[in-house]
């Protein structure tokens, strides 16, 4: 569903026009370029979203235009030849890539591209280096962050590692906070709720399953959680990207399939909203990592949050406060902070209420507006980007 941006809307006294590219159509990162994209066009800008075949969020309002190319299956000839009459009629000004986990395909995007006249692109890579490694990915992003005039990052620890490896001046760099992904979640659907016992509380680890997510560090704090907690459960919910039998060989072994339930499989939004809903606190025991669309989604439904010092959580994460932070690779740290969010009634509820007052100060208009104005100050003189003109 689409709606129409007319003059009236517009708060600037120059529309531009901007082109997403987010290749993957489904989970954290298109989640986030369509609530941002939505949020520019809501300031008066026309912009396109190219993303992958099955877009998940084809059916949900937006206020901008979606069109689906890629397709990791095969090729798709007519797709790709609408993608770049598009842009031949569209002349975009500013090319926003978002992303780390095509770095090839964003190379070769951005050359072909380039023969439109445009140099004015921009990056937002969400994890800093991609979920599924190959060799030549570092090479792929280093030419990537070469070429790109201004990079966006959703933690302020992530700047030096950019800086260092990938060479980005800092003047080139602005980082942004991250609003809740899936608000429209709370808003536009009934939720689905997990069969779960009554009364239990209910702890929830949400999104990819992979190596650096510290699952392994999760379940064997889990034993003394619920002993400690007689109507502790534990849900680890989210699509592998990691072999899922050392996980469940590991549960078996500790004899807690009763009370925590390993959900392998990326869910519906209705299924999510549910276990949001039904958790009383989330936790996040990575082991290293950049950010978490999660951790702003945990805030935008009201629930404190467990989580390690790693990927920035530390600047959302108010410690006592808004959750509570732990060493990572720390199973008893990691025990000692759930089990007491599950038996201090006190000082959880003190929590809800300050997540509530976090979440109200963030929002994806405030990102926008941010993002911008980093637009417009590259597209001025001297800001070296190059302006095609629309056709």
């Amino acid at each position: 569903m689409r709606y129409k941006v007319t003059d009236e809307m517009r708060p600037l006294s120059q529309a531009l026009r901007i082109l997403f590219i987010a290749p993957a159509p489904r989970a954290g990162t298109v989640q986030y370029t369509h609530n941002l994209a939505n949020a520019l066009a809501e300031r008066g800008h026309r912009v396109t979203l190219i993303t992958g075949v099955g877009f998940e969020l084809a059916d949900y309002p937006r206020r901008y235009q979606a069109i689906e190319v890629f397709d990791r299956y095969r090729p798709r000839p007519l797709k790709l030849c609408r993608f770049f009459w598009h842009c031949l009629t569209f002349r975009p000004q500013v090319i926003h890539l978002q992303g780390a986990q095509h770095p090839a395909l964003y190379v070769l995007l951005w050359a072909m591209l380039r023969l439109l006249g445009n140099d004015c692109f921009v990056y937002t890579p969400q994890d800093v280096l991609p979920n599924s490694w190959r060799p030549y990915h570092i090479r792929a992003l280093r030419f990537l962050y070469a070429h790109m005039r201004h990079v966006f990052l959703n933690a302020k620890q992530n700047e030096p590692l950019v800086i260092e490896h990938f060479g980005v001046p800092r003047n080139r760099i602005t980082v942004l906070p991250i609003a809740d992904l899936t608000a429209f979640v709370r808003t536009q659907m009934t939720s689905e709720l997990p069969h779960i016992p009554a009364g239990a509380r209910v702890v929830l680890c949400f999104g990819l399953i992979e190596p650096r997510k510290g699952i392994h560090t999760l379940l064997s704090a889990a034993p003394e959680v619920l002993r400690q907690i007689p109507n502790a459960w534990l849900l680890i919910v989210g699509k592998p990207l990691m072999a899922i039998a050392p996980l469940e060989r590991q549960l078996a072994e500790l004899g807690l399939q009763e009370r925590v339930r390993l959900v392998p499989q990326y869910v519906s939004f209705a299924e999510m909203a549910g276990y949001f809903t039904t958790a009383r606190l989330l936790v996040l025991p990575y082991e290293n990592g950049w950010n978490s669309g999660v951790l702003a989604s945990a805030f935008g439904f009201g629930k404190p949050v467990v989580a390690t010092r790693v990927g920035g959580f530390d600047e959302v994460v108010d410690d006592e406060r808004t959750g509570l932070l732990v060493p990572p690779k720390d199973p008893t740290a990691l025990a000692q902070a759930i089990i007491r969010l599950l038996r201090d009634d006190a000082l959880y509820t003190r929590m809800v209420e300050n997540v509530h007052q976090a979440a109200g100060k963030i929002s994806w208009d405030t990102i926008a507006r941010m993002t911008d104005e980093r637009y417009m100050g590259l597209l001025e003189p001297g800001g070296n980007c190059v302006l095609p003109q629309a056709r």
